[in-house]
């Protein structure tokens, strides 16, 4: 049978290797998560034997992602701990296996304790005495090599953050100058072109997506822990620039640069899609393909024109499946958030309410929709397509006496989005 897995998040990189030292010497594989976030990312694709989760974190705290996790009929059954300096006793204890987690793990924990631990999330072997693996690197009656171990530590520590003002402050140069040249390449788009060279979109997109990776993932360079990170380095704004947004970004590459070869133009209009479906969503009520809205699709079929794309934009709309209840009046309206979810009346009023045609577009939308062309001189059309299927973008939660309305409508706020696809 090959070794056990745990998955350790915490945000504190000190507090993941102390637990994960105690694991590796009881034969147990360690990964490791430095958020709620980045944990349930993790889970879409590995399957761990049990988790060990942090409660306080930036962003999601660990219950709210213990509860995501036993919602998941894939992860429901991976055991989880609460590993956590919080204080709280039997209080805490009951919150922690009310949201379905085994049970408390206090960080100062002693050596016997973890192997209870152990054993009730079955990480351990059935041997006589459960007693840890033997350190390779450490002889038992050698304390000297164990401090000398933690002495080069200490030392890279140091030298980390010795480090981190300079990588940060280049990192932050590397920011601003993708960021200037974006800028000006979006004012030149504006500007007529007399003569334009060949163009060659894709490499300018290879470049952009290269720029935009070594900026957004320079500080996963430095592993150490956030706390840390912002005491050695504050913060520095630019008030003279803003960013643009990622779908400006890539239709400005395709309006600068014409395709060399159906594979290079089909990955970067995949990026393209990708990036405006992170932009398209609405909220329960609204008209998706309202006046704002045909701002954005009037720029795109622009960009896309430049760029010579020919073929058609399909836009779709999708519904959330809102928790709703009666009012007063009888009129359904969002649940409160800390109503539990099994009081809900409704929670397809949004799907009913976008079937009817009249709540799709407003008067301009419909009037650019019906153009054709829709700019003179150029082959792209625009369809409206109706949803098929109900396949929610964002799985829902299994509804049990816990669930909110606050959290399923969280979820359902993401899955009430336009989509769009483009069809050479």
């Amino acid at each position: 049978m090959g070794a056990k897995r745990a998955l350790v998040v915490d945000d504190s990189r000190s507090a993941r290797l102390v637990l994960k030292r105690q694991l590796i010497k009881h034969g147990i594989a360690v990964d490791e998560a430095a958020s709620a976030e980045e944990a349930l990312e993790y889970l879409l694709h590995d399957k761990p034997h049990a988790i060990f989760m942090d409660h306080m974190m930036p962003g999601m705290d660990g219950f709210e992602a213990v509860r995501i996790i036993k919602a998941n009929p894939a992860t429901a059954l991976i055991p989880i701990m609460m590993y956590t300096s919080k204080e709280g006793g039997e209080l805490y204890l009951g919150q922690a296996r009310a949201l379905g987690a085994v049970g408390v793990l206090p960080k100062e924990v002693q050596s016997v304790d973890l192997v209870a631990k152990l054993r009730s999330l079955h990480l351990l072997e059935p041997t006589p005495d459960n007693t840890p693996l033997p350190d390779p690197d450490a002889h038992p009656f050698s304390p000297a090599k164990e401090i000398a171990a933690l002495a080069r530590e200490a030392a890279d520590d140091h030298m980390v953050e010795l480090l981190q003002t300079h990588l940060e402050a280049q990192s932050r140069r590397l920011h601003t100058s993708i960021q200037s040249a974006m800028t000006s390449l979006l004012e030149e788009l504006r500007e007529p072109e007399a003569h334009a060279p060949p163009r060659r979109w894709p490499s300018v997109m290879g470049g952009m997506i290269l720029g935009a990776a070594l900026v957004l993932g320079g500080h996963k360079l430095l592993l150490i822990d956030d706390a840390d990170a912002e005491a050695a380095s504050p913060p520095i704004t630019d008030e003279t620039s803003t960013a643009p947004a990622p779908s400006q970004l890539l239709l400005a590459a395709l309006a600068q640069q014409r395709s060399r070869g159906a594979q290079e133009q089909a990955s970067l209009l995949k990026a393209v899609e990708w990036s405006l479906n992170r932009e398209g969503l609405f909220a329960p009520g609204a008209t998706p393909f309202d006046d704002q809205r045909l701002n954005a699709i009037n720029e795109l079929v622009q960009m896309l024109h430049q760029g010579g794309f020919q073929g058609s934009i399909h836009l779709t709309a999708h519904a959330g499946s809102f928790c709703m209840i009666e009012d007063e009046q009888g009129n359904l309206v969002l649940a409160p958030d800390a109503l539990p979810v099994a009081a809900c009346a409704s929670f397809g009023s949004e799907a009913a309410r976008l079937q009817r045609s009249g709540q799709l577009k407003s008067a301009a939308f419909a009037s650019f929709a019906s153009r054709d062309p829709l700019i003179e001189g150029s082959p792209i059309r625009l369809v409206i397509d109706e949803p098929q299927g109900n396949t929610p973008r964002t799985d829902y939660p299994i509804i049990d006496s816990y669930l909110l309305a606050g959290d399923w409508n969280a979820v359902a706020r993401q899955n009430q989005r336009v989509e769009v696809r483009l069809r050479p």
